[in-house]
């Protein structure tokens, strides 16, 4: 099979199995649901559910599935533009210090009380959190003068020690009744989500992923290196900056919906690489689909492992990509 049959059947194959994924975790659950009932609503048809049936398919499993496609789409194309701009096959959001900020936030709501005064405050001050720690570690390696991507890994790895210190501190000070609410957020999970934080999501994510999709060609000519890119006339930290923001924007916008859900972003790119090629305007879609596919089945498990509680989510990813993790690092090359 040649490279674009190659790349056809992914696409093919992608395209398929999405909806299908779909379609199988609004159905299963706690409360198993009729297919045909289930599909005629994602259609846009009348269920024919019994009522409560069909309340839970229309407030509780439709706008969870959605979201998590939306969360591990939104990842997934992170980890595709950071491992083109840092050239390295394992870099994911986690070196623009995201989730440390996102957890910062979240604390903070939590500790003073917003998280349950005010509606949303607690996803609001996780992405505000996590876009403050990506303007931090780009600000503080441009002062230090490490605007490499160096010093932009290494500035990033500080910031998210010091996003930690600053989460632990503030859970030791916090009430204790308070503290479980942030550590399910800190584990990942979609469990009472709604359409509201499916709107916002949605909203934050289709701009970050049409900035990336029209910084498509810039990516290809960063991932060159920046000596080869500014010697074709690409502006390279206004580029980079560009890519950092709509990454980041992507990045919080799915940890302040679904909180920790590790190594999506390393999985589904790296996966799909070989599959598609490594231009950006084939392997971001691709990558969305791939992530999208990935959590919305391991959203499926962990609302199908019990009846009575739902498992972390990032958990489960986390049992997928850690050992992924470990023969992909196995088999990268030298520099990544």
């Amino acid at each position: 099979m040649n490279e674009t049959s190659r790349r056809r059947a992914t696409f093919a194959a992608l395209l398929a199995a999405l909806p299908l994924a779909l379609l199988l975790g609004c159905a299963s659950g706690a409360v198993p649901l009729p297919f045909a009932g289930v599909l005629r609503y994602l259609v846009g048809l009348d269920s024919g559910l019994p009522p409560a049936e069909s309340a839970i398919l229309a407030t509780v499993r439709v706008p969870r599935v959605l979201l998590a496609a939306l969360v591990g789409g939104a990842l997934a194309m992170v980890g595709a533009a950071l491992q083109a701009v840092f050239r390295n096959p394992m870099a994911d959001s986690g070196l623009l210090g995201v989730g440390g900020g996102a957890a910062l936030g979240a604390v903070i709501a939590v500790r003073f009380g917003w998280a349950s005064e005010v509606y949303l405050a607690l996803p609001a001050a996780a992405f505000a959190g996590a876009l403050c720690a990506v303007l931090l570690v780009y600000a503080l390696a441009g002062l230090i003068g490490r605007s490499s991507l160096a010093g932009l890994l290494l500035t990033g790895l500080a910031v998210s020690a010091l996003a930690g210190a600053g989460t632990s501190v503030l859970l030791v000070a916090t009430e204790e009744f308070r503290v479980k609410a942030v550590l399910f957020w800190l584990a990942g999970g979609l469990e009472g989500r709604s359409w509201t934080h499916l709107g916002l999501c949605a909203a934050l994510v289709a701009v970050g992923g049409a900035l990336l999709l029209a910084l498509a060609r810039p990516l290809d000519v960063l991932s060159l290196g920046d000596e080869e890119a500014a010697s074709l006339g690409l502006p390279v930290r206004a580029a980079r900056l560009g890519v950092l923001g709509a990454a980041a924007l992507l990045a919080g916008a799915a940890t302040a919906a679904a909180g920790s859900v590790p190594f999506v972003g390393l999985v589904a790119p790296h996966a799909l690489r070989p599959l598609v090629g490594p231009a950006a305007r084939r392997l971001l879609p691709a990558s969305f689909l791939g992530g999208a596919l990935l959590v919305v089945v391991a959203d499926l498990a962990a609302r199908s492992f019990s009846d009575r509680v739902d498992l972390p989510l990032g958990a489960l990813t986390a049992l997928v990509g850690a050992p992924y993790f470990l023969v992909a690092l196995r088999h990268a090359p030298e520099r990544a």
